[in-house]
């Protein structure tokens, strides 16, 4: 910050020669106080770290630069009052002088602890690999480009000159402690991980508040002294930049829900929920005799419970006793069903479609291509009811999630055989609707891989979003009355009525829990041995439906009844 000379500027020798008596006149003279050390050196602009609120690190580390930069500017500012104007002091009195040391000092103390917190709590700049690059070259300017191996090779020195600043580096023959050496690395790259380990997000977050703080009193402690115009730092508040982050940070959800928790009760509560499950785990694994011996409803950790209402016959068995897995198609319990509904199908079918086992077996495109899709619903089927017994739980989740998968592409390509035959006369607007269908396929790709799908509450939001795949329908058939006629529509429709039917009445019974909600448990008990339940009802319907709409296809090859081009 520059100073304003006088009108009459003496000479510079007669100037220090003032300026040495009026300190031998006062007080005796004062050494310059050393410059508070700085935790990162500045760059010049903001623009060179490329930093963004793309993420709460980007703009913890944005907040950290530009306080440094407020501070260091404040450094520079006050380090002026330990050499002051002569002719700006003089009519406010030696005592004032003194006084403004004072104030100056208390405020170079202020900044000091203010900067040392932002060097702890707030983390350093973060770089994209671009701007790293254009950051090392900037600060490196005589770093050549290498771009490619021969030319990096011809940048590096001959070993033998490496080797003549290193006396003592041995080589790799006559170097027979090789592992110890990679002992102590070891110790080093685990010292390294503790303290990444050791990083605390909240702890930044935590920090904003008494950071905004802190800059209020210093700012109140720079206001409360008036200088002379050329030193006055009544205006050296933050800037907008730092007081609009600021407010936004105090402001966002995040800082506020990490303020009015208890840090103490959240790490107890998490610590207690981990504890709890891991308990449960290995209880039910403890009850199953290591996947041996069926267990109940109530010894099943919480994520494994999805039907009350069964509450015997289940199998719970450790990932690494895989083999315990696969004999559980041959065994009794209350997957058994759920499972051979869908795996015999799957394998009759499959079979039966394979043209060297019957030659005699054609079917066009479509048909062909709905069959493969009912196959890869009744497969992924067959495997989510044999790993739903797996005490892993990240493998049984990834499971389920896949036969939802199939679920979905089952419902697409039943819509699209409606499409595909019904729009014949029209296979512009047919395609279009085949878009659709696929685009629905795809969502039953997407949304199953959301946390939440899989989760029990949610089970109605998931019948639910299976409903309006169905629902899709609609479109397609009102294009297909409104181009033809309603009569022609309904009587191209009439045949999937049936197994329309079939997909509702199973759903019925998968989303009412009937009839085990009602049968007495002794009678459950004995149907929960081989898995004689509403979702064993659910697969026969299932596979009833695919029978009938399979069957209705051949109905759909004629077609509706081109109208003749005038």
């Amino acid at each position: 910050m520059s100073t304003v000379t006088t009108t009459a500027r003496a000479s510079p020798t007669s100037e220090i020669h003032r300026r040495r008596v009026k300190r031998r006149l006062s007080t005796p003279s004062r050494s310059q106080p050393a410059r508070l050390p700085l935790c990162h050196t500045l760059p010049l602009s903001l623009e060179a770290l490329d930093l963004s609120s793309a993420s709460p690190t980007q703009t913890l580390a944005s907040l950290r630069f530009l306080v440094l930069s407020y501070l260091a500017d404040l450094e520079r500012r006050l380090s002026n009052l330990e050499s002051p104007d002569l002719e700006a002091w003089k009519a406010m009195g030696e005592l004032t002088i003194e006084d403004a040391r004072q104030w100056a000092s208390t405020a170079l103390e202020m900044l000091g602890r203010i900067r040392a917190d932002v060097c702890s709590h707030l983390p350093e700049f973060h770089f994209t690999d671009t701007s790293m690059e254009d950051f090392v070259k900037s600060h490196l300017p005589d770093l050549p480009d290498v771009p490619g191996f021969t030319e990096m090779r011809a940048h590096l020195p001959d070993i033998s000159d490496v080797r003549s600043h290193f006396p003592d580096m041995p080589n790799l023959p006559d170097m027979p402690n090789v592992r110890s050496r990679f002992s102590d690395m070891r110790v080093r790259l685990d010292d390294v991980r503790s303290r990444f380990n050791d990083l605390d997000f909240k702890k930044p977050l935590s920090y904003i508040p008494t950071l905004s703080k802190h800059l209020e009193t210093l700012h109140s402690h720079l206001s409360s002294t008036e200088l002379p115009s050329p030193l006055d730092m009544s205006g050296a508040a933050p800037s907008a930049v730092i007081s609009d982050l600021l407010e936004a940070l105090l402001n966002s959800e995040l800082v506020g829900d990490i303020l009015n928790a208890n840090p103490t009760e959240i790490v107890e509560e998490t610590e207690d929920m981990l504890h709890r499950a891991a308990n449960e785990v290995a209880n039910a694994v403890k009850r199953s005799f290591q996947g041996v011996r069926l267990i109940q409803y109530a010894d099943l950790p919480q994520q494994w419970r999805n039907n009350p209402f069964v509450t015997h016959g289940y199998r719970f068995i450790p990932l690494e006793r895989w083999p315990l897995i696969i004999m559980s198609l041959f065994a009794f319990h209350n997957e058994t069903l759920n499972i051979h509904t869908h795996l015999i199908p799957f394998l009759l079918w499959g079979i039966n479609s394979l043209p060297f086992l019957n030659p005699n077996f054609v079917i066009d495109t479509p048909e062909r291509l709905f069959m493969c899709f009912a196959l890869l619903c009744l497969f992924s089927s067959a495997v989510w009811h044999t790993m739903s017994g797996c005490a892993d739980q990240k493998s049984m989740d990834l499971c389920a999630r896949i036969d939802y998968v199939g679920i979905g592409w089952l419902i697409s390509a039943s819509v699209g055989t409606v499409v595909y035959y019904g729009f014949r006369c029209y296979p512009s607007l047919g395609q279009v609707f085949l878009g659709v269908c696929f685009l629905t396929g795809l969502a039953g790709n997407v949304f199953p891989f959301m946390e939440w799908f899989n989760m029990h509450e949610y089970r109605f939001y998931r019948i639910a979003f299976f409903v309006s795949l169905a629902f899709s329908a609609i479109a397609p058939l009102a294009g297909l009355g409104f181009v033809h006629s309603w009569k022609e529509m309904f009587s191209f429709i009439a045949p999937i009525i049936p197994s329309l039917l079939s997909y509702t009445i199973g759903l019925l019974f998968y989303a009412l829990h009937f009839p085990e909600r009602i049968i007495p448990p002794s009678i459950q008990r004995r149907l929960d041995v081989i898995g004689g339940n509403s979702h064993c009802i659910w697969h026969c319907f299932i596979v009833l439906a695919v029978s009938q709409h399979r069957a209705a296809i051949a109905s759909f090859r004629e077609g509706v009844q081109c109208l003749a081009k005038s």
